[in-house]
């Protein structure tokens, strides 16, 4: 691992991975639980100013990107029926 910090523009990309890799849940709970997560866990460390945490948070992120994407697949292939909240969040946001 280097100790370099990662840019801001990587950063943020990594940022919106997670975000995009939520919306791959068909599951609205997991999907929000992992929008959740990933927004509560930047802002938490947003005004971190060592180089060498940050890289290891950085890190961290794309391990924990790689397990949700690995998660929203094996959801969207194998996951059960919808809620009735999700069938209500479908039709009012699609209407």
């Amino acid at each position: 691992m280097s100790s370099a910090a990662p840019s801001r523009t990587a950063v943020l990309s990594l940022y919106r991975s997670f975000i995009r890799t939520a919306k791959q849940f068909k599951s609205y709970n997991y999907s929000q639980y992992v929008q959740r997560r990933a927004r509560d866990t930047f802002r938490e460390h947003m005004n971190e100013t060592d180089a060498i945490r940050i890289a290891a948070l950085y890190q961290r992120g794309i391990s924990d990107l790689e397990i949700a994407k690995r998660q929203a697949w094996v959801n969207s292939h194998f996951g059960s029926g919808n809620l009735v909240v999700e069938s209500q969040h479908h039709r009012v946001h699609h209407a």
